[in-house]
């Protein structure tokens, strides 16, 4: 029963996230003066085998500014992996809404650190089966931002996406990429 009551509440959760993310999505694109970015990113997995996995991945964002310094952003991303210790394929999508808050350094660039919430599914195939595990909780990070042109910027930065228990403990990236705004 404790097992089902966990499943349903991760669900709600997860539903709960993905109705936020799409009402912001919604939100920042009726408005002007928001941002897209597309970053590649390096994902790292923490498993109960004590290996870490490191699939590529992109990730998409989507923000826009809600006072000074502050915006709301939010990221839709994953990557995969074949042939791991793990599984013969291991895959991680996940999805995330953060509040940004910005430190100016010099002109042209910006600090900035991410605190939110973010959902992860990862599926494993092994022996031509798939096993899911869902998890989902808070969410940090921090990066820099640089201005390239009026309308582009390059980012750099670190977030972990979700921490817990279970056989994939932990989803972090390190991404690069551009910003643009519109």
């Amino acid at each position: 029963m404790a097992q089902i009551d966990g499943k349903i509440r991760r669900s709600g959760c997860r539903a709960a996230l993905m109705a936020l993310i799409v009402g912001l999505a919604t939100s920042a694109t009726a408005q002007a003066g928001g941002y897209i970015g597309l970053d590649g990113s390096s994902l790292n997995i923490e498993n109960s085998l004590d290996d870490d996995l490191n699939p590529g991945g992109v990730r998409l964002r989507l923000g826009m500014p809600v006072a000074p310094m502050i915006d709301v952003e939010l990221h839709l991303g994953g990557g995969s992996e074949s042939q791991t210790t793990a599984a013969d394929r291991l895959t991680a999508v996940y999805a995330g809404a953060f509040l940004k808050g910005y430190l100016p350094v010099g002109r042209r660039s910006a600090l900035y650190g991410l605190a939110g919430v973010s959902a992860v599914d990862y599926t494993q195939t092994l022996d031509r089966r798939d096993f899911s595990d869902e998890r989902s909780g808070f969410s940090y990070g921090f990066g820099l931002e640089t201005e390239i042109s009026q309308r582009l910027d390059l980012s750099a930065d670190y977030v972990r996406y979700v921490r817990g228990d279970g056989p994939f403990s932990e989803l972090s990236s390190v991404n690069l990429g551009i910003k643009l705004y519109f």
